[in-house]
């Protein structure tokens, strides 16, 4: 999510809930293995549920250095564990494929990537954990997926102003809302100075924006790979109580899916 658009969605990213949501449910018992600093590779348990699991959300606060650290260090595991996976970012958008390609490939620098995408000015603020995630995953041979929409599409939505026909076309079509989800994203926001009930809806479009982008994202992913596991690194607003992204692609998949909530 970018917070330069929706600013008053950072107390999506303030609850620091410690506990797996595995889709349809959430675990006390598993939360416990992911308390304090441990190394997520430790748990047993984790690991074999992530290793059965098609498609992996951390749902991160992007503020968090310690949400950063636990994705850093469960990626370093799955590469020694020799798993065959992606990771799939909310911070970069579908049509930057062809830069991150070029990364991966090494036949473009990190310091070029975060230029042309505009990566440094944006998530870079939050953490150097990004660039080391980057950096180890391009040296493992391991792809990384752009997964969202344009940043000025959404800033069109969020603004109410009139799309373009090719805009128009960027937005998903193919999905429906899920009850509740309008009273879920509000009640997400909670209450904040200067948030005008008006704007609320248009918000909501932004967001659902969002979230059925990245959901054709990993769908399209899936269909094309589909021996291979897609580490998801995304806001916790876009995945938490069965809402945003894991139940759009729900919606078209049978695809087994995780959410891990540092």
């Amino acid at each position: 999510m970018n917070h330069s658009l929706l600013k008053p969605t950072r107390f999506f990213y303030g609850h620091r809930l410690l506990l797996l949501c595995t889709i349809g449910f959430c675990s006390d018992a598993l939360g416990n293995l992911l308390f304090g600093a441990e190394q997520p590779a430790k748990h047993a348990e984790l690991w074999t549920r992530i290793a059965d699991v098609d498609v992996v959300y951390i749902g991160e606060n992007h503020a968090s250095r310690k949400d950063h650290a636990y994705e850093f260090e469960l990626i370093r595991a799955m590469i020694r564990s020799r798993m065959r996976f992606a990771v799939g970012w909310e911070m970069f958008e579908r049509g930057q494929q062809a830069d991150l390609d070029r990364f991966d490939q090494g036949r473009l620098s990190l310091a070029e990537l975060f230029a042309r995408t505009g990566f440094q000015k944006s998530w870079a603020t939050y953490s150097p954990l990004y660039a080391r995630i980057l950096e180890t995953t391009a040296q493992a041979n391991i792809p990384n997926i752009g997964l969202n929409a344009p940043t000025t599409l959404a800033h069109r939505l969020a603004a109410g102003e009139p799309l373009s026909l090719s805009e128009k076309k960027q937005v998903p079509t193919e999905f429906w809302i899920p009850a509740g989800a309008y009273r879920h994203f509000v009640r997400l926001l909670g209450e904040h100075p200067g948030m005008k009930q008006d704007e609320l809806p248009r918000f909501f479009a932004a967001q659902n924006l969002w979230d059925q982008t990245m959901a054709k994202t990993i769908l399209d992913f899936q269909k094309k790979n589909p021996a291979t596991k897609l580490l998801v690194l995304t806001g916790r607003g876009h995945v938490q109580d069965g809402f945003g992204i894991p139940n759009y692609v729900r919606q078209k998949s049978a695809a087994k899916q995780s959410v891990l909530l540092p």
